[in-house]
């Protein structure tokens, strides 16, 4: 098992990840990257607007992936 991090860019700052999550690959390392990028997508309050990312980085420092955080999307009324 190796250690991966997790920051995320959000509004032009950055939220380290100094603890880490133990994967014993960096393709479920990046599937965890991206399940973070959906859950944050779900909140409500967030702002689509703000070009989150969720990085995934190794222990060496190395980028395995990136995942761009999609916003919700609403539900329009159609009117015909």
């Amino acid at each position: 098992m190796r250690r991966y991090y997790f920051p995320i860019f959000h509004n032009g700052e950055t939220q380290a990840d100094d603890v880490g999550e133990l994967f014993g690959s960096a393709e479920l390392a990046a599937q965890y990257g991206a399940r973070v990028a959906r859950d944050i997508a779900s909140d409500p309050d967030y702002d689509r607007a703000s070009g989150t990312v969720v990085v995934v980085v190794d222990g060496s420092g190395a980028e395995i992936a990136r995942h761009g955080v999609e916003g919700r999307a609403e539900a329009a009324e159609v009117s015909d």
